[in-house]
């Protein structure tokens, strides 16, 4: 497990979800970071486990990794159809 903030995860792991566990709050910043736990693409497997898991590795946090990839090849805007 690797211990990172939950926006941190989010950006190294793109079009992902991802399962962090033992979640701290940090009250100055209003960040959230813990352990990540899982990660898979496949959302139902994340909250499946999260779900397995109880309350045995303390709080739980799902969030799906963001894909900042560019969409412009020589100025023009690619489109996902």
């Amino acid at each position: 497990m690797e211990r990172m903030w939950s926006s941190e995860a989010k950006m190294k792991y793109p079009k992902q979800w991802i399962l962090m566990v033992n979640i701290t709050d940090e009250p100055i910043t209003n960040k959230t970071f813990g352990d990540v736990y899982l990660i898979t693409p496949d959302r139902e497997d994340a909250y499946a486990k999260a779900i397995a898991l109880g309350d045995s590795m303390g709080g739980k946090l799902i969030v799906e990794g963001v894909d900042d990839t560019q969409r412009y090849i020589g100025g023009l805007e690619l489109w996902n159809q």
